[in-house]
């Protein structure tokens, strides 16, 4: 690793590290029947949430299988979905389809900057920047009011211990990240390279739309049990979630793969079984600074899917690493 690259990696377990995430879609969802239609629409629960207080779900076809994978705030005026831009026009036009007499709207939102800042000293640089306390609780929100203009602050810890996004009006983007780029305190603070974040995405076993699933996936493959709630009733996909959870299961999920040797595989590597036989594939991986070695996310058959289940990769042509299979990579797969 470069140095400036473990440079930005310790950032996050000693200070912040942070990354502007503008770029990703945002849809406002309106209308007096909002919160009772998404209630109907995605997998996890929405009539149960009270004002500032969001979740992760997804939205499914009528087979169970994924369209899109986003976290959704309940606001006073709107539900707001925070998705991946490659994913939220299509989002938006499957949703919209299901509209008959329902009083809902839709619309792409470009009134957000969005940080996101994960560290432990993520509540210290929010009290200096911003002179406010990131709320107590997970995806909850506080929203800030200065010279008329709203911020939201929500708790949202995936890469660090602790974790904080900023989803500030367009017209502080620049001094906000002015202002965290020039950090000058008792902590470090440092921009986080998209090849860092990837890196802590797959250390903390999160699965990216595109990359470690798709539309061919259903959400219990990947492992999406926060964004499936199993009490809330009927929704698109339900059934087939209901049926898997439930009755039958699904032939494979994503897992993480702790691996001997040096190198990490590349994506679409075969998993193999203990006899040879493929049961799986590679999905991304990185070599860990916390692990000191390669690990990897990829699916398995489900027979195999059980921590501490050693199992096979290949690594080019007749080479073979033997990989362990775990839940979520610790320090004690070092």
């Amino acid at each position: 690793m470069k140095p400036e690259s473990r440079n930005q990696y310790l950032s996050v377990r000693t200070g912040v590290g942070w990354r502007d995430l503008s770029d990703r879609g945002k849809l406002q969802v309106t209308g007096a029947d909002r919160v009772r239609f998404l209630h109907s629409m995605i997998s996890n629960d929405v009539e149960g949430l009270v004002d500032y207080q969001g979740r992760y779900g997804t939205f499914l076809t009528a087979r169970g299988k994924m369209v899109a994978d986003f976290y959704y705030y309940r606001l006073p005026q709107m539900v707001l979905m925070d998705v991946d831009l490659s994913l939220a026009e299509r989002t938006r036009k499957a949703l919209e389809a299901y509209v008959i007499m329902d009083e809902v709207e839709f619309s792409h939102s470009d009134r957000f900057s969005h940080f996101s800042l994960q560290g432990p000293r993520t509540g210290d640089l929010v009290r200096a920047l911003l002179q406010a306390e990131i709320p107590a609780r997970p995806l909850h929100v506080l929203e800030k009011h200065s010279d008329g203009a709203a911020t939201l602050l929500v708790h949202k810890a995936d890469i660090g211990v602790a974790g904080c996004e900023i989803l500030a009006p367009r017209e502080t983007a620049s001094s906000l990240n002015r202002a965290l780029s020039e950090w000058n305190g008792s902590f470090p603070v440092r921009r986080l390279d998209p090849e860092v974040w990837n890196l802590l995405r797959i250390e903390a076993a999160i699965p990216q739309f595109g990359v470690d699933m798709d539309g061919r996936n259903y959400p219990m493959e990947a492992r999406l049990d926060a964004a499936i709630s199993l009490t809330k009733g009927c929704y698109l996909g339900q059934e087939v979630v209901a049926k898997a959870t439930y009755i039958g299961g699904v032939g494979r999920f994503l897992m993480g793969l702790v691996l001997d040797g040096e190198e990490p595989p590349e994506p679409g590597a075969r998993v193999l079984s203990p006899e040879g036989k493929a049961i799986g594939l590679v999905t991304s991986s990185a070599v860990s600074p916390r692990l000191k070695g390669p690990i990897a996310l990829g699916y398995v058959r489900r027979a195999f899917a059980r921590p501490g289940q050693i199992l096979g990769v290949e690594m080019g042509h007749e080479s073979l690493v033997q990989v362990r299979v775990v839940d979520r990579f610790t320090k004690e797969d070092a």
